[in-house]
């Protein structure tokens, strides 16, 4: 994982040191134009040559169509993603280019129609403004094709963001909502990369930090928006995921969720982490590291704290309650079946 991580807050301030006098293109979100954000960047670098701002949550192929179109127009050497998981998933998409820059290259190569590797790919610094996703740490970019009821994934090795700048202070205006949606997916990124195939003691020593963050602070910070302390604890969390998943991968909680985000429409973080308690509960007693684990998350070897948490932070586990019906489960269970995130899984899907 070779992208430089810089922490603390008000560190955005120091961004023109790592712009390092390069014309850099801003990508974001009309969420931070509105705020201000873009002037406030302003003040602290003179090397934005462009702004892309037109960035929406679930990035789909025909939006960024014209987002890639639009943003290489411009002459630019680095790309700034300032945001959340979205913002930064389309940044590493408009990265990716071929010699003539063309958008049909990429697509081609994240949908795996092209096997290419004639491509370059345009150093991203990337600025979290949300504890979740994870995306400034991994090598991959998640697009999604609602029509067609797909996730994809653009993933190439030398895809990782050159710096990611964690600033606290971004995460402050984030309503309850995203905090909480975003805090489960880290939170699912860290249990996920511990009963996972390519797990290792490194990872999982970060998963635990991650994990015991997550569950000591999501709920705090929920009802206490602007403490500052929680926010930074859980961004700390979602970065120690980053450090574990980038390099296992996601693995049952996510391969699930990808059908319900597009057959429901249930949100990304709310369907990544609801069958939690459910896969620790048919992992358990499987694999002695898992376990151990488990036990120092939790205190106990049992999925009961989590099912407490979720239901403080008013996430129901029933899949009822998201209007999967037996027919969806069946329907479910075959989209899992040759998916790679299912296949990294050691623990498994029953209900």
């Amino acid at each position: 994982m070779p992208t430089k991580v810089v922490y603390g807050e008000h560190a955005l301030k120091d961004i023109d040191t790592y712009i390092n006098h390069r014309k850099t293109l801003l990508v974001t979100s009309q969420g931070f134009v509105a705020r201000g954000l873009v002037n406030e960047i302003n003040t602290y670098t003179n090397n934005i040559v462009g702004v892309v701002s037109s960035v929406k949550s679930h990035p789909e192929f025909a939006d960024i169509d014209k987002i890639y179109s639009q943003a290489h127009q411009n002459q630019f050497e680095l790309i700034m993603a300032v945001g959340g998981g979205s913002v930064i998933d389309v940044a590493k998409f408009i990265a990716v280019h071929n010699s003539r820059r063309e958008y049909e290259f990429v697509e081609g190569l994240t949908k795996g129609k092209i096997n290419s590797r004639d491509y370059k790919i345009i150093p991203i610094i990337s600025v979290p403004t949300t504890a979740g996703t994870g995306s400034e740490l991994t090598p991959y970019s998640t697009i999604w094709d609602m029509h067609s009821k797909k996730k994809y994934s653009l993933n190439l090795p030398d895809l990782f963001c050159e710096v990611a700048i964690y600033d606290p202070m971004l995460t402050l205006s984030v309503p309850r909502k995203i905090t909480i949606q975003t805090g489960l997916d880290a939170l699912s990124h860290a249990l996920e990369s511990i009963w996972n195939k390519n797990a290792n003691p490194i990872t999982i020593s970060h998963a635990i930090k991650s994990a015991k963050l997550i569950m000591d602070n999501l709920a705090e910070l929920s009802d206490d928006l602007k403490n500052i302390k929680y926010r930074s604890n859980l961004m700390k969390g979602c970065m120690y995921a980053g450090f574990a998943f980038s390099n296992t991968q996601t693995a049952m909680a996510h391969a699930i969720s990808y059908y319900v985000t597009t057959h429901k429409n249930i949100d990304h973080g709310i369907a990544c982490s609801f069958t939690l308690p459910m896969l620790i509960d048919n992992v358990i007693g499987q694999y002695d590291f898992v376990d151990d684990a488990l036990r120092e998350i939790f205190g106990e070897l049992s999925s009961d704290k989590i099912r407490r948490f979720l239901k403080e932070l008013d996430v129901s586990t029933d899949f009822k309650d998201y209007g999967i019906d037996d027919m969806d489960i069946e329907m479910l269970k075959a989209s899992l079946q040759d998916n790679q995130r299912a296949g990294n899984s050691l623990a498994s899907f029953e209900l």
